[in-house]
């Protein structure tokens, strides 16, 4: 169950809608808290590669560029996120891992564009302008991060407390 949960996040990107407004980020921290290690990485990763090949050939017409490798990277470490959160699950850390999750990605995904060249000057002014036009899909990360991954590991939860009560009841 845990893997289709993730598969439909990552599936949702291609519902359209606002840019980087998506559970993504909540589905790389569930498989982060959820899956095996050694699927935790490699599953929804991926998936998301898979995604990206198919959106940026089919929708976008636009041959693979080695950024996108970085931007793979950032999704791992999303997914990284989720490690720490493993044990840890509460409102409050949940809160913490979805903007710590989002944040990594601005981070490195941004140096991404930035090294990548042709849109930004190789100098320091450069690489803050790349960061300050990246605000406004930050915001829409941030705030699907925080609500799907409220939403997600809310259900979740949920879910485990009924199961579990449904467990000791027939006992």
């Amino acid at each position: 169950m845990t893997y289709l949960i993730i598969a439909l996040a990552i599936a949702a990107r291609f519902i359209p809608g606002s840019a980087n407004f998506s559970p993504v980020y909540a589905g790389l921290l569930f498989s982060g808290v959820y899956l095996k290690r050694r699927d935790s990485i490699w599953f929804p990763v991926s998936l998301l590669a898979a995604s990206d090949l198919l959106v940026n050939s089919l929708l976008y017409h636009t041959p693979f560029h080695w950024m996108q490798t970085l931007n793979w990277i950032a999704f791992g470490a999303i997914v990284m996120v989720g490690w720490w959160l493993q044990k840890r699950v509460s409102m409050r850390n949940v809160l913490v891992a979805s903007v710590a999750g989002p944040s990594v990605f601005f981070l490195i995904s941004n140096l991404a564009v930035w090294l990548g060249g042709g849109l930004y000057p190789p100098t320091l002014g450069g690489l803050e302008a790349c960061y300050v036009a990246a605000i406004p899909f930050y915001g829409n990360s941030l705030i699907s991060a925080v609500l799907f991954s409220g939403i997600l590991f809310g259900a979740y939860e949920y879910y485990l407390r009924r199961a579990h009560s449904h467990e000791v009841a027939s006992r």
